[in-house]
């Protein structure tokens, strides 16, 4: 069984109306809890809605031939930057404004979560100085019910 990665609304927070989420990961029925944060939830749904072909379809834009994950690959490509190469990062922009959840909700202090198409399915990542993780999840599942929230 492919794991499941879900939206929880925790809490309505009606005077700015913002809810705190929780964004989680089920493996084999145990839930984890990937990140928990307040936000306009809408704002985040329509963005993933929105960009929903190119995270399925767009793969890592620059080649790295290794299976690190893709917030890693991001990271990697930044600390490696020529900086002679202005089209590479471009590319790299359109990338993570398309798969980086930051970019969902502007204005709201989200870590560069990436969600996207690798080479070994369809994963949600993280990289930082002080914590990495990288789960494949059913993206069927995840848009089919990202969707009935949506309503």
């Amino acid at each position: 069984m492919m794991n499941k990665l879900s939206i929880i609304v925790l809490k309505e927070i009606l005077d700015n109306e913002s809810q705190l989420i929780s964004l989680s990961i089920k493996i084999d029925n145990i839930s984890y809890s990937l990140y928990i944060g307040e936000l306009k939830l809408s704002e985040l749904i329509d963005w993933l809605v929105e960009n929903e072909g190119i995270i399925r379809n767009e793969k890592f834009p620059v080649s790295e031939g290794n299976q690190e994950s893709l917030a890693k690959k991001v990271q990697h490509f930044y600390e490696s930057l020529d900086i002679n190469k202005d089209y590479l990062v471009d590319k790299m922009f359109d990338y993570r404004a398309s798969h980086c959840l930051r970019f969902a909700c502007r204005g709201t202090d989200i870590s560069e979560i990436y969600i996207g198409k690798s080479d070994n399915g369809y994963e949600i990542s993280k990289c930082t100085k002080y914590e990495h993780w990288q789960y494949f999840f059913d993206i069927d599942d995840f848009f089919h019910t990202l969707k009935r929230l949506e309503r």
